[in-house]
């Protein structure tokens, strides 16, 4: 959806990647893999947003960088990535829109306040598709929970500089 990713680039919004095919067996094959789906996914941003030297330099692993089948290949490929002035960040906090089938809003608050407790620094993971309808429902009341709370957001742009 090229046209959405300049809308939301031309917004000021931060374009990070998380790889171009989410396929686990293609990506995590090897190292090198993991390297070409994030530089496949990267051109692909490029040619949406038409600025040709925009590099995220920002990966998260899909399905998270700890832990599963892919262990050993996803911290060979942190490596990589680092060598190539990548870095990589993962949630810490959930909302709970991929454990069930048709979260509520309620829940995935819920959720979200039970992850965040005691963090300084949140990163949740959220899904936006077509199942997840609750998830942009539940959003003006996160924000408003996460606000009053103290935490502030802050656009990658203004932490990796």
């Amino acid at each position: 959806m090229p046209e959405t990713v300049k809308r939301i680039y031309e917004e000021g919004h931060y374009i990070a990647n998380h790889g171009y095919s989410h396929s686990y067996s293609k990506i995590y094959t090897s190292p090198q893999t993991v390297l070409d789906e994030y530089n496949q996914c990267n051109e692909a941003v490029k040619n949406a947003i038409n600025v040709q030297e925009y590099n995220s330099h920002l990966f998260r692993f899909p399905g998270g960088l700890i832990g599963g089948k892919y262990a050993t290949i996803k911290s060979e490929a942190k490596e990589l990535l680092s060598q190539n002035d990548i870095l990589q960040v993962d949630w810490n906090a959930l909302s709970g829109d991929a454990e069930t089938t048709k979260p509520t809003v309620e829940y995935e608050l819920n959720r979200i306040q039970g992850t965040v407790t005691n963090k300084n620094s949140v990163v949740i993971l959220l899904h936006d598709a077509q199942a997840k309808i609750a998830t942009a429902d539940a959003l003006p009341q996160i924000i408003a929970w996460l606000r009053e709370n103290g935490y502030e957001f802050k656009n990658f742009y203004e932490i990796i500089k």
